[in-house]
């Protein structure tokens, strides 16, 4: 499977959240983009001189880590300073650090410290004005915007490019008695060895490795809105029927438990 696909999909399935391809990419609240599977790709932002649409931001005030790895497919050794060094890692015994292996291909590690989820605030508005935009032809409406985003103040991101993968992470900062923490970006962490891994992102400040989107939606003949669905579908009956009025469509939110392995 593709590294890009694997990735998204696995981490969507764990949090629920969209994953930033390719992970060290940066990302804002109010991007517009397109979706390839759960693959999102930047074309601008509301604030762009295009759109010139104003939004205010709820900012998350409390931190919190994250993290997630492949399913019996990561194996993650830490050692402190002065231990022995497993026979099979680069690290000498004076060394603290890692040693991360990988038993697939295009297995996890995802670690990610500090995270806070800032949002759009008042997305009903937003989601007014997108549609007016529509309306006016001045929005597309496979455009998603990002609403949700998660920033993080430090995080490692390791993906295996084949079975077998491996890599020695050396701590050359001050490690004290904690704990070692292969996302703490303190300890001023970097790779001695490394093989067969396609993505190497180790203690990165200030990622934003997940985030959520919404877009406008038409919820025609759509189960959960049944009785509303009826309502309108007597609507397109209509001489003055138009699909893009705005009480047809509606702004939400896009999920992506549907996409997997048919994707594009």
């Amino acid at each position: 499977m593709k590294t890009s696909r694997k990735y998204t999909r696995e981490l969507y399935r764990q949090f629920k959240y969209l994953a930033t391809w390719l992970p060290g990419t940066p990302l804002a609240l109010g991007d517009i983009g397109l979706m390839r599977g759960r693959e999102f790709t930047k074309i601008g932002n509301l604030s762009d001189d295009k759109f010139k649409v104003d939004f205010d931001i709820e900012y998350d005030k409390t931190p919190s880590s994250i993290s997630h790895s492949s399913k019996g497919a990561v194996t993650l050794t830490a050692k402190l300073s002065g231990t022995v060094s497993p026979s099979y890692s680069t690290l000498t015994d004076l060394d603290a650090g890692f040693n991360v292996s990988f038993s697939k291909e295009n297995a996890i590690l995802f670690k990610a410290n500090g995270t806070y989820n800032h949002s759009i605030k008042d997305q009903i508005k937003l989601g007014d004005t997108i549609l007016d935009l529509y309306k006016n032809g001045k929005w597309d409406k496979d455009y998603v915007i990002i609403t949700e985003l998660v920033v993080a103040d430090s995080s490692t991101i390791l993906i295996s490019s084949e079975k077998n993968g491996a890599i020695d992470i050396r701590a050359n900062g001050n490690i004290g008695t904690s704990a070692l923490d292969i996302a703490d970006g303190s300890l001023e962490l970097g790779a001695t060895f490394s093989k067969g891994l396609s993505t190497e992102l180790i203690s990165k400040k200030g990622l934003t490795p997940l985030f959520k989107v919404s877009k406008i939606k038409t919820p025609f003949l759509s189960s959960p809105i049944f009785e509303v669905s009826k309502i309108r579908s007597y609507k397109m009956m209509e001489d003055n029927y138009s699909p893009i009025d705005n009480d047809i469509n509606y702004f939400a939110e896009v999920t992506f438990d549907d996409v997997d392995d048919f994707e594009v």
